[in-house]
């Protein structure tokens, strides 16, 4: 992993408008992806992770607009030329690759599409056998041409990868990429996420709700709640020294396998209504330790003393908190 930023996010406003009225998803969101990097993005349902990642893709759709911020990729301006990136040198795997995949055409032909559509130099029907083989599809010459339905959703998913592969991006943004699989495919498409990023380089934006998935494969993590980034740091950081009480929080909610008897605790309360965001910090409503600033003013950011890596965004001092 390089210190050289991929990705970079400076004050991204994103918002979805509803006929119940503007969704503010993601309040002024500033993060950066170095090169050959896992990042894990973690937080309940509706905190803006997927959110971020389709204004970086530009598929927020017609409800969906940027209101402001800016994002880079190596430099370049996203707004300006998402469209000649996506799909070659970014690529997103989806949630469910049953509603991502098109039942009435060939898996080889959807493989195939985007090398098409950037004029892939080279034999494309030889570059999809081989994806398809490196992600464990076999006999790939007679499965190539069969369709979605006759695949499992372990194989489907697997199919997803390779497809954002196809093109060797240097980007992968993989949105819950284990939702609806079984534990142990679940830790297969990990690790051949993995390995992929290992052999290739590409940088990894893992978003995920399962912290164990996170502790496995993440380098850095982002903690966000309430469209919003809560704590920033490495794994190490975030797992053995958090400082934000909502990743505290989601810590306590999660069995530890070295004390099986050990009492979960749930964050009570329900996440804001993006609809009509708090005034200060997304969390306070559920925070146990809130103070009165945290109602009324948005945490600013404060930095480890000891590491320039470790962020977080509370009122309350990390001893404390």
């Amino acid at each position: 992993m390089s210190n050289e930023n991929i990705l970079s996010i400076k004050n991204l406003n994103a918002s979805f408008f509803t006929s119940a009225g503007e969704v503010q998803a993601v309040r002024d969101v500033s993060f950066e992806v170095k090169r050959g990097e896992i990042l894990g993005i973690v937080g309940e349902s509706g905190s803006g992770k997927s959110a971020t990642m389709l204004s970086v893709m530009g598929l927020l759709g017609n409800s969906g607009k940027i209101k402001s911020g800016e994002i880079f990729f190596k430099g370049q301006d996203l707004s300006q030329n998402i469209k000649d990136l996506r799909g070659k040198n970014i690529s997103m795997i989806f949630q469910d690759p049953m509603t991502s995949l098109n039942p009435v055409l060939t898996i080889g032909y959807q493989l195939k599409e985007s090398l098409k559509h950037y004029k892939w130099q080279g034999d494309i029907n030889a570059r999809a056998i081989k994806m398809l083989e490196r992600v464990g599809i076999v006999p790939a010459e007679k499965r190539i041409k069969q369709y979605p339905h006759e695949f499992s959703g372990g194989q489907r998913q697997r199919i997803m990868i390779a497809m954002s592969m196809m093109s060797e991006p240097e980007l992968l943004i993989a949105d819950e990429p284990t939702t609806a699989l079984d534990v142990t495919v679940q830790a297969q498409i990990l690790k051949l996420i993995k390995n992929l990023q290992t052999e290739t380089g590409t940088s990894v934006i893992l978003i995920t709700h399962d912290l164990g998935v996170i502790a496995g494969y993440a380098d850095r993590v982002l903690v966000m709640y309430g469209g919003k980034i809560m704590e920033e740091g490495t794994r190490r950081e975030i797992f053995y020294n958090p400082a934000h009480p909502y990743t505290k929080g989601l810590l306590r909610s999660v069995p530890d396998p070295d004390k099986p008897r050990k009492r979960l605790i749930p964050i009570e309360g329900q996440p804001p209504n993006l609809l009509t965001p708090p005034k200060g910090c997304p969390y306070a409503e559920r925070c146990p330790q809130a103070l009165k600033e945290c109602f009324e003013k948005i945490p600013v950011e404060k930095i480890f003393p000891d590491s320039e890596t470790h962020k977080y965004f509370c009122w309350r001092e990390c001893e404390s908190c």
